[in-house]
């Protein structure tokens, strides 16, 4: 199988269908091989149910027994999935589904084992002026999750991920963090192993309705970042002695 897309869902009901008219379409248009997995986290609404009755045989959807957070819903999904390459992006489609095609050409052409969206990129060349608050916030937050992991990656937190197989079995039965800081966590463990990181610029489509609360969730996502760094200090990461670079 070609290409794999994992997207967590947790009470989804009134966006999945939407999410879904969306992302199959545009998978059957570029795509043979490939396969879209919905991972739902524990759901209390008509989420599982809207996918299953979407009837396509290309879609498929797994659940987790109770809600554990959107980084365990993605661990599963990812460990799941068959494809050679691997993405996730959120239900709410935060980045344009061409960024795919784009971070597969990278994969093809730089031999990567990680293609991530990289919303400072597009920031560089975008005409649109973006919220002093925000820049302020994401500069600082990025400025501490680097100096604690030494990531040199100024924007860890983009919601779209491409990942090889080999990569994904090496990196994600690792991760111990349930909420956001999985994605920095899954980020150290890639440099920790030297894998080859590439970055695209990916335009962040800004979602009415997000579920981040800046304040509340920036403070456990400092608690993670100290969290994967006492980790690895305690051995708890058991780096593997040889790691497989497909690219």
């Amino acid at each position: 199988m070609e290409l794999s897309l994992v997207i967590p869902a947790y009470n989804e009901e009134k966006r999945i269908m939407h999410t879904l008219e969306m992302v199959m379409p545009f998978m059957d248009k570029h795509f043979s091989h490939y396969e879209v997995l919905v991972i739902d986290d524990g759901s209390r609404d008509k989420t599982v149910s809207i996918v299953q009755n979407f009837g396509h045989p290309h879609l498929h959807i797994a659940s987790l027994q109770r809600n554990m957070g959107k980084g365990m819903a993605l661990k599963q999904g990812m460990l799941l999935a068959k494809g050679k390459y691997i993405f996730f992006m959120d239900a709410d489609l935060p980045y344009p589904l061409e960024s795919i095609n784009e971070a597969l050409a990278v994969f093809y052409t730089k031999k990567a084992d990680l293609v991530i969206g990289a919303r400072d990129l597009y920031e560089a060349k975008s005409e649109v002026p973006y919220p002093a608050l925000r820049k302020i916030t994401s500069a600082s937050f990025s400025l501490f999750i680097n100096t604690v992991l030494h990531l040199n990656i100024p924007d860890t937190q983009c919601g779209f991920k491409g990942f090889t197989r080999s990569a994904v079995q090496v990196i994600f039965p690792q991760l111990t963090i349930q909420g956001f800081g999985f994605d920095f966590e899954m980020l150290f463990l890639a440099r920790k192993y030297e894998y080859h990181i590439e970055r695209i610029p990916v335009n962040l489509r800004h979602s009415g309705d997000s579920k981040v609360h800046i304040v509340k969730d920036s403070i456990k996502m400092v608690q993670d970042a100290l969290h994967v760094r006492m980790n690895d200090w305690n051995g708890v990461y058991s780096k593997l002695k040889e790691v497989s670079h497909e690219g």
